[in-house]
């Protein structure tokens, strides 16, 4: 996922998802290879507390700003050996499920909220060599 990077504090760094309101801020162990202003892609991981089935509501982030605190959004891929799952919240989210939880209780198509236990952690992939545009 695309995303722009806002700001950058210790090993936490914000995050402006393009075309959208969302500001997210994350854990990130190589945060200091970030430059404020540049496009970077990656991934978001984030460590559920309690998966829940739920059956009305969109893809989302709550707060808008901040650490993402809870998340809900549609699976779009299991991993039952890791017991995780790929969910569209507000952009692609990989969720450790809690060890008492299975993954494979949510097959893709469901749709799923969960508060997360800890913060959220991007894992850079890539980062532009220009400054992204406003």
């Amino acid at each position: 996922m695309k995303f722009i990077v806002e700001s950058i504090e210790n090993d936490l760094v914000t995050l402006k998802t393009p075309n959208a309101n969302y500001r997210n801020t994350f854990k990130c162990s190589s945060a200091a290879e970030l430059v404020v202003g540049k496009r970077v892609t990656g991934s978001i991981h984030a460590p559920a507390r309690k998966m829940e089935a739920v059956s009305q509501g969109g893809n989302y982030v709550e707060p808008l700003f901040g650490r993402p605190r809870r998340m809900q959004g549609l699976v779009l891929k299991l991993n039952a050996a890791e017991n995780s799952l790929l969910v569209q919240t507000a952009y692609e989210t990989h969720v450790q499920l809690p060890p008492h939880q299975q993954a494979t209780d949510y097959p893709p198509g469901s749709r799923v909220g969960w508060d997360n236990a800890d913060w959220p952690e991007f894992v850079v992939e890539k980062t532009a060599a220009i400054p992204a545009e406003a």
